[in-house]
């Protein structure tokens, strides 16, 4: 199976593309620790397509998006290189709609 649930702050607005269907791409920001020390804490930035969103999703993500602390349940995309069309290796975590929630940062305890 592929699954992952992510959570974390979206690193800037969201952005539209198509319309059959329409996407949704952000770069979600994800902090963890290091071996438990969370005072070591690193910072990761997955880019996420988000496919045929609601409207009130699609204009929070593309207007009030950035800095906004959402989890939600995925899977992984991966594309593989083309050497004849110079297209490079790509990894996206693709959303399920259904799971996108928006919610209140938990405190970190230090």
């Amino acid at each position: 199976m592929n699954i992952c649930i992510l959570s974390g702050r979206i690193a800037k607005n969201a952005t539209t593309r198509g319309s059959e269907p329409k996407t949704l791409s952000f770069i979600l920001e994800t902090r963890y620790g290091v071996n438990g020390d969370e005072k070591k804490e690193r910072v990761s930035y997955v880019p996420c397509v988000l496919f045929n969103p609601t409207p009130e999703v699609e204009t929070l993500l593309t207007t009030e998006g950035e800095g906004q602390f959402v989890e939600f349940e995925g899977r992984v995309s991966g594309s593989n290189p083309d050497p004849n069309t110079g297209r490079r290796f790509n990894t996206e975590v693709i959303v399920r709609n259904r799971t996108l929630t928006f919610t209140e940062a938990p405190a970190l305890s230090r």
